[in-house]
């Protein structure tokens, strides 16, 4: 049907301009008189619209959310404008041409350009530049009604309907437009609980651009599964796309909770339970001094752990005092030695490694002993408190290293000093300083800690 669509359009126009107004028709009208009738009805009902005119717009449906437009159009082709993202009025101004049959184009840099906005990084493309979200500003009008105009986006071929609006809709906008403001979160991260129960692992991202939901959770056996939907913002919240389901729980959409205010807002989901909620995790820098570490009380809800796991390697760049003095010793006592190292997922079956790393006296090449450990063993039922468990007791060591036994754990005891604090089987309270710094405190005494910084 679409394509009968554009090609009905296609062929009105070659016959605008293949037939002269001499020839003898079949209608009344001369082609170029009915298209110009078009023109004015088009004109007339869009600027008879007292209250305007209401757009909902999906630039991509089932790839990036929706948007809500109030426009009302005027003499001199100026039209006002709002959206859930603009509300301040502005002036923009629009014109009606022929170009593609009947074309109502926005020919001012207006809040509907920002659909098309090349400097965004669309989600679709791998976060290139150059598509934004996709969207039009100039749109083929494909059928005119007194309450409603069928639009076709010139570039997408995305259809979308202008709807008469009221005064009402006016006012809706632009409270959209402050609802849509609690869905940017700057720094901050959503943590979850799944019917009162912090979920291990459970955490919201909001792309307030492109209007995306991502849900993230820990299935039973442990396994991350996520969910993205497409949202529009509502006058409570948002309303997905479709229905998703997540832990269990189905739903369609979010209400913003507001009770105890808008610095801790929570995201609840809209089932009739209200079964799962999403807290604001404030994961702006801490830049922690090490004198506050020990003492540093973090969010409880900051899943610092899987945090924890998003880079491959950490070099440990400073230590608590009692560690420190065995560190400088090493270092004074074999110059050779570079670093520790705590490594992620080094070999199946283990989910990280500390590192012992020194330049080899033999072939003057970086060479490692590996220490394994299976799991990241979750303490005291947190999401921030972890056990490095190398029950399994692996270890490995660089090919050609001969200058193994000077570092290995079990020959130095200045390498095995700092060795058993990493594996303390108290464990560590893990926080998130920043996305690239981590310290590990020692559960058991507090004193005790570590800094890692990414590689």
């Amino acid at each position: 049907m679409k394509n009968l669509i554009y090609l009905f359009i296609a062929a009105s126009m070659m016959l605008v301009t293949a037939c002269s107004d001499d020839d003898e028709y079949v209608f009344s009208e001369l082609p170029s008189e009915r298209i110009e009738a078009f023109q004015k009805e088009c004109q007339t009902t869009l600027r008879g619209a007292t209250d305007g005119w209401k757009l909902v717009y999906y630039p991509q449906k089932g790839v990036y959310g929706g948007f809500t437009f109030v426009f009302r159009f005027s003499e001199k082709n100026r039209v006002e404008m709002i959206s859930d993202f603009e509300p301040i009025k502005g002036d923009y101004s629009y014109n009606l041409n022929l170009s593609e049959g009947l074309v109502l184009t926005f020919d001012s840099d207006s809040p509907i350009h920002q659909l098309s906005n090349p400097n965004y990084g669309a989600p679709a493309h791998d976060g290139d530049k150059g598509y934004g979200l996709e969207g039009d500003f100039e749109f083929i009008v494909k059928e005119v009604k007194e309450d409603v105009i069928e639009l076709i986006g010139k570039k997408t071929r995305v259809e979308v309907k202008l709807e008469k609006a009221t005064a009402a809709d006016w006012t809706t906008v632009e409270k959209l437009a402050e609802m849509a403001g609690y869905f940017v979160l700057g720094n901050s991260g959503l943590g979850m609980t799944v019917n009162g129960e912090l979920a291990i692992g459970g955490r919201v991202e909001l792309n307030d651009i492109f209007h995306l939901c991502t849900m993230a959770y820990k299935d039973e056996e442990g396994n991350t599964v996520s969910v993205e939907t497409p949202y529009i913002i509502t006058n409570e919240g948002c309303l997905f796309e479709n229905e998703v389901e997540v832990a269990g729980v189905k739903f369609s959409g979010l209400t913003v909770d507001l009770s105890n205010g808008v610095t801790n807002r929570e995201f609840v989901s809209n089932d009739a339970d209200q079964a799962i909620r999403f807290f604001i995790m404030d994961l702006s820098p801490l830049n922690l001094t090490p004198a506050e570490v020990p003492t540093f009380v973090p969010n409880k809800y900051i899943a610092s752990v899987d945090m924890l796991k998003s880079h491959d390697e950490y070099i440990i760049t400073d230590m608590s005092a009692s560690l420190k003095v065995e560190w400088e010793a090493l270092q004074a006592e074999l110059p050779n030695f570079e670093k520790f190292t705590l490594e992620m997922d080094r070999k199946d079956g283990y989910e990280g490694s500390f590192r012992v790393t020194a330049i080899n006296s033999g072939d003057g090449k970086s060479k490692s002993h590996n220490y394994d450990f299976g799991a990241f063993t979750l303490l005291n039922n947190t999401v921030n408190q972890v056990r490095f468990d190398n029950s399994k007791k692996s270890h490995s060591t660089s090919s050609g290293f001969t200058d193994k036994a000077l570092y290995d754990a079990g020959e130095n005891a200045r390498v095995g000093a700092i060795y058993n604090a990493f594996f303390d089987s108290k464990g560590f309270t893990v926080i998130r300083d920043s996305e690239e710094i981590f310290w590990i405190r020692s559960i058991q005494n507090p004193e005790v800690w570590m800094k890692l910084e990414a590689d």
